[in-house]
């Protein structure tokens, strides 16, 4: 299918089931205000620039039209380069008289059901967050095209850092790397040496480069987030580094075995106590998340009100199990079977594994320099 015909099946789609769930509240119309929203909706509608919350655009449906409300500003760039051929209308302000004027005039005397607290209007909040978190098949060809060209960022930087450059001298040849790829840094972080054993989001610093690296980015591109990471060692890594690594390895091989829709992250966690048991790691665990959900968003707690939440097929989530200094983060998209990587390694050494002789996971290892 052509790409404009089928990224405006997609959006038809999303507002057909925007008008079930208003139908279900008993409202007229939605707005949808919140940046991720919006995303889902448009199917990756980059909003560019330096602007205030209060100027983001906004769609408003009601579930058989949509419009956009948006600055002057920003309507031509968006109709040209985003949304051209999508069958949307447009309703736009003044800059000088600001989005609140025009929202009013849009939404009095009419039900309106919004996805931010605001008054008693009815939440969309709660009836977006699954329909949110699962990506289209369309998207999902997407998403694996930015997960490859993350991951060949990370190993591209990864192979050609020195000794003795700063953390923040490596991300910066990281950033670029992502950048040249129309791909936004969201998040990165290189860590050198065993900084990561102190901090678990250490980020970067001054701190040069004498031992070991772990070189992580979260790249956004379209609306959609995928992080990875890939560990090197200047000649042979030090031994605690190394049975740190492989602890991860282990972890790393457990967590993707497990990842089938119907399953939930803690449960997950959970079974990968014993890898640490008896070893100087065995309470590593507490430290830090050993995931998150993603896709929509660099990172999402699967939890709602202290409950965990069942993975969905067609979900996206990034493990990172981090024992002691070592850190193994990759992206992957949840199915009924077997979970899709999304950033599988390129050109880089690999671990191939099994657990309790199921597939053999391809995990990537230290890259020795």
């Amino acid at each position: 299918m052509d790409p404009i015909a089928a990224r405006r099946a997609e959006i038809d789609a999303r507002q057909a089931a925007l008008l079930s769930i208003l139908q279900q509240l008993g409202c007229e119309a939605a707005l949808l205000m919140m940046p991720v929203h919006l995303s889902w909706f448009t199917v990756g509608l980059n909003v560019r620039g330096l602007l205030a919350d209060t100027e983001r655009p906004v769609i408003y449906t009601d579930g058989r039209q949509r419009w956009l409300i948006c600055s002057h500003v920003d309507s031509q760039r968006l109709f040209d380069e985003e949304l051209d051929r999508l069958g949307f209308q447009l309703k736009e302000w003044q800059w000088e008289g600001g989005r609140a004027s025009l929202l009013e005039s849009v939404t009095q005397g009419r039900k309106i059901a919004i996805d931010r607290p605001i008054g008693r209007a009815p939440q969309l909040t709660l009836p977006l967050r699954y329909l949110v978190r699962e990506l289209s098949l369309y998207e999902q060809n997407s998403y694996r095209a930015l997960g490859q060209a993350v991951a060949h960022a990370v190993e591209a930087t990864g192979r050609h850092c020195g000794v003795g450059e700063t953390e923040a001298e490596v991300a910066g040849q990281l950033g670029h790397r992502l950048l040249r790829h129309g791909i936004e840094p969201a998040v990165l972080s290189v860590v050198a040496d065993d900084r990561g054993a102190k901090y678990r989001r250490a980020g970067f610093g001054s701190t040069p480069l004498r031992r070991t690296c772990t070189i992580q980015a979260t790249g956004q591109r379209d609306g959609l987030y995928v992080t990875c990471s890939r560990t090197i060692s200047f000649g042979p890594p030090p031994p605690e580094f190394r049975q740190a690594y492989e602890l991860a390895l282990r972890l790393a091989a457990l967590f993707r075995s497990l990842t089938i829709a119907g399953q939930t992250l803690g449960a997950i966690a959970h079974a990968g106590r014993p890898i640490l048991a008896q070893t100087p790691y065995e309470y590593d665990w507490r430290l830090s998340a050993p995931g998150y959900g993603t896709g929509r968003y660099p990172a999402e707690e699967l939890r709602r009100a202290g409950q965990e939440e069942p993975l969905l097929a067609g979900q996206a989530i990034l493990w990172q199990p981090r024992v002691g200094p070592a850190a193994l983060v990759d992206t992957f998209l949840v199915t009924t079977e077997q979970p899709v990587p999304v950033t599988p390694p390129e050109d880089w050494p690999v671990v191939r594994l099994s657990v309790r002789g199921g597939p053999y996971y391809d995990i990537p290892d230290i890259l020795i320099r």
